[in-house]
């Protein structure tokens, strides 16, 4: 027996996006790291614990996964670690193989969905910055009495990409939907699908079943965008902070943006909590020489030098005379005496030697790799 309130989900976190090279050559989208101590994971899970849901199906690439358990762990910040409430890691191309077999490749996500005895299934993944209520999107849904509750956001055109998935209502207010590569006429403002739906479990399992007969593969929730103009859909229209990280400039903006209060506070501290890996250490500490302006910095970090209009991550350190403006610095950097860096994403276990500069621009940050040692200046206009 299905229980009435009782939620499950699919998350996919198979998306890839070679514009966001070389920040995903090592991990996936879903784990790269926002506002100094969180992964964009964090805010799919977040948002999934929030409503209680106690089962999730995730898909990752092949080579992927480890970054995922590596951040998760036994997912007890998302209330996963206990034995009624799991969650599961696939590999999407297992799928594929099984289809190239001619076997059910579906049939492990409807084997998911049946054993969780969940009347309602959330699809989402890790691409888009949001904190959306999904109890209150399930309470909208459950009114519609339709199978399919499809979450969005009024943008402009710019910030959604040819992937996304754009909504469009009739005058009846009946919504249908397009790739935004497929429309011919974009407005000012577009609703752009969130790639977050609620839908009915028992719906859900008849729909892959279809796709498995029609020998269609794709995620769960492409196929639904794919197909969502077939049906009589419901709608949510989320209003919050949103980023699609659709590139380098794209990434470097929405993790920029939390140092605006307004956009940290809406998103990060309103009624829905954003939970992440905990990792207790020492408070960062700062010698008298060292000058912090407009700047978020994690735990455990030492700073010596400058810090302006940027983001420092956990155990990272800013030697005596280094300047780091208008930055995005990972975990355990560091930045040597008398380095410059300015319009920059340092990633994770980089060495800035002394006296090196490292600049990019606000419309092309330079993006240095991890692991990497600099030892030359790199400008980058």
């Amino acid at each position: 027996m299905k229980t009435e309130n009782k939620i499950c989900a699919l998350l996919s976190n198979v998306t890839r996006n070679e514009s966001l090279a070389p920040l995903i050559s090592q991990r996936p989208i879903a784990t790269l790291p926002f506002d100094c101590k969180y992964r964009l994971l964090d805010f799919p899970l977040s948002s999934l614990a929030n409503a209680h849901v106690s089962s999730i199906f995730m898909t990752a690439n092949q080579g992927e996964t480890q970054s995922i358990f590596d951040h998760m762990g036994s997912g007890s910040e998302w209330g996963l670690d206990s034995f009624k409430n799991r969650y599961f890691v696939y590999i999407q191309q297992d799928f594929q193989r099984l289809k190239e077999q001619g076997l059910p490749y579906f049939e492990q996500q409807i084997s998911f969905l049946r054993k969780s005895k969940a009347a309602y299934t959330v699809l989402i993944d890790s691409k888009f910055i949001c904190n959306v209520d999904l109890t209150a999107v399930l309470k909208i849904h459950k009114t519609s009495n339709k199978h399919i509750t499809a979450i969005y956001k009024k943008v402009t055109p710019d910030i959604a990409e040819d992937v996304d998935t754009i909504i469009r209502f009739d005058e009846n207010n009946k919504a249908s939907s397009s790739f935004l590569a497929q429309l011919t006429d974009v407005q000012d403002k577009e609703a752009l699908s969130l790639n977050m739906f609620i839908v009915d479990t028992e719906w859900l399992i008849g729909f892959l079943q279809r796709m498995q007969a029609e020998g269609e593969y794709a995620s769960s929730s492409r196929l639904l965008r794919k197909y969502l103009s077939e049906f009589d859909i419901n709608t949510y229209e989320y209003t919050g902070y949103m980023s699609n990280i659709r590139s380098i400039k794209s990434y470097y903006d929405a993790n920029m943006s939390m140092l605006d209060s307004s956009n940290f506070t809406a998103l990060l501290y309103g009624s829905q909590p954003v939970r992440t890996k905990v990792s207790n250490e020492v408070p960062t500490y700062f010698s008298k020489e060292s000058k912090v302006t407009n700047s978020q910095l994690s735990s455990g970090c030492i700073v010596e030098g400058s810090v302006t209009d940027s983001l420092i991550s956990r155990r990272s350190k800013i030697e005596k005379d280094a300047v780091v403006e208008k930055s995005i610095v990972f975990t355990e950097s560091e930045i040597k005496a008398g380095a410059k860096v300015k319009y920059a994403i340092i990633d994770k276990h980089v060495v800035i030697e002394p006296n090196v500069r490292v600049e990019g621009s606000l419309e092309r940050p330079v993006v240095i790799s991890k692991h990497t040692v600099v030892t030359e200046n790199i400008i980058q206009k």
